[in-house]
């Protein structure tokens, strides 16, 4: 069983064993990108970040540290070289420049969870919130009367040293509070009679297991924890680090590059991509373009996962494309960029704007809305939104993708019926009572709040979590056959 001895100082950590001594060729090669990204002119800077005490540097210790430093932070390869992606990464760690992906702020708080740090230390990388929530969501369904999970620290917007702590750099890293066995909140530690080491392994599992972002390492001090590492200072918190999501601060590709260099979108032609069909309309043949967008669509709309949820929403918007909106919009893609918020250049509601106004990342893009919105509410969008209608698709999660085209390929089935309306009425019981339902409760304000907007609730569905988002049938489509709308296979 390993103990608080095999840390090596205050705030850093051994990492696993490695090649010892120096890679072939690294000296040359890190010559060169030295040159070639101009990081030659932020030595000091990048010398800190890898060993802040170490003096006796030259090449080959270079070489040493930085593979050692890539091996802690699980990035891949980990070569020892300060190529493009571990310099993209290095200089945000070092402070050199911010990473405009590290502007996801975490919610104060939500479904299972409570973020009590500081606000301007609740920023991470979309992927990092997303893992977080789901992380939260499934200890909500586990224990739906507490204790919630209590977050703190995840790093500050663009990145870079977070004041008086080592390590929250590059919006990877999470703090949480142990569980305490009495269901109530605040913090413990590991000795303390209020911990509880059956809920905080619980935890732990949780958070190793989510589907969203791998974890790289759990720092605490608990011995009898599996899935954990020792660290000093750690006896009170988990300090979560996630791998860094594929090429997360790579500049975006031109056009050309993409063109010729995406087997991703290879696989979104025909045949792998259908017809959507539907009684009495003409057929729409899906294209590259529409998968790129649905893909998008997955990630704003239901966190980017391939799962019940994630082909719930893209039926919804089959549904609603060919039984209601196809005349509006010439293709599939541009009716997914006018109605999904995430997807929106500019915020159409004033409702959303209001919402989001006082967020960080929310950048205004001029103006205000106008009646009947109240004075003064701005037009814009979030950071964070922006730079997902951006992402490249061969930088898009893997999940994103794949559900994708298996979805405009034919290759999911229909959930839903007729549906082509979707919100969260659990998150909408929270806003009028500011509490959650427990289940009874969020079953009669379903209903009756799809009474008052004309529609009916599908009712429950196995597998389907609709407390994340609630689905509904339009009254004028209830009287067509189930499913009125079908993909055929291209």
């Amino acid at each position: 069983m390993p103990t608080t001895s095999t840390a090596v100082r205050k705030g850093t950590e051994r990492p696993p064993p490695t090649r010892a001594g120096h890679l072939p060729g690294t000296t040359a090669r890190n010559r060169a990108y030295a040159r070639s990204l101009g990081w030659d002119a932020h030595l000091p800077a990048v010398r800190r970040v890898l060993d802040r005490h170490r003096t006796d540097w030259d090449w080959t210790v270079l070489g040493a540290e930085t593979l050692k430093w890539q091996t802690a932070q699980g990035i891949s390869p980990a070569d020892g070289l300060i190529g493009p992606a571990t310099w993209a990464l290095l200089r945000t760690a070092a402070g050199v420049a911010g990473d405009p992906a590290i502007s996801c702020q975490l919610p104060e708080y939500g479904p299972g969870f409570r973020a009590t740090g500081r606000p301007t230390h609740r920023f991470g990388r979309p992927e990092t919130a997303r893992a977080l929530l789901a992380v939260a969501a499934a200890w909500h369904r586990a224990h739906p009367q507490g204790p919630v999970l209590h977050i703190r620290d995840v790093g500050r917007k663009g990145g870079g040293p977070l004041t008086g702590r080592a390590a929250h750099r590059l919006g990877l890293e999470a703090d949480l509070y142990p569980v305490k066995s009495d269901r109530r909140q605040g913090p413990t530690n590991w000795r303390h009679a209020s911990y509880s080491r059956a809920l905080t392994q619980e935890l732990v599992d949780l958070l190793r297991n989510n589907d969203v972002l791998p974890v790289h390492a759990i720092f605490f001090n608990d011995p009898e924890i599996r899935g954990v590492r020792p660290l000093e200072n750690h006896d009170n918190h988990l300090h979560v680090r996630f791998a860094p999501p594929p090429s997360p601060s790579s500049p975006a590709p031109s056009s050309a590059a993409r063109r010729s260099s995406a087997p991703a979108l290879e696989v979104a032609t025909p045949p792998r991509l259908g017809v959507l069909s539907a009684q009495g309309k003409a057929p729409y043949q899906f294209t590259a373009e529409d998968a790129e967008w649905t893909a998008r669509f997955v990630i704003g709309e239901s966190g980017g996962r391939d799962d019940a949820d994630s082909h719930a929403v893209i039926w919804a918007m089959f549904n609603r494309y060919a039984l209601l909106t196809r005349p509006y919009y010439r293709t599939f893609n541009a009716f997914l960029r006018a109605y999904s918020t995430p997807l929106q250049p500019v915020l159409k509601s004033w409702g959303a704007s209001k919402r989001n106004m006082a967020r960080a990342d929310f950048v205004r893009t001029g103006g205000t809305f106008g009646p009947p919105a109240p004075p003064g509410i701005p037009r814009g969008q979030r950071r964070a939104y922006l730079d997902l209608q951006q992402r490249p698709w061969a930088q898009l999660p893997s999940a994103a993708r794949s559900v994708a085209v298996r979805a405009l390929g034919g290759a999911i089935a229909n959930p839903i019926g007729n549906a082509t309306e979707f919100g969260s009425t659990y998150v909408y019981f929270h806003d009028a009572n500011r509490r959650y339902p427990n289940p009874d409760e969020w079953r009669r304000f379903t209903e009756r709040y799809a009474a008052g907007m004309g529609w009916r609730w599908i009712g429950p569905v196995p597998g389907l979590d609709q407390n994340k988002n609630t689905f509904f049938v339009q009254r004028r489509l209830a009287a067509l056959p189930v499913p009125a709308v079908r993909v055929l296979a291209g």
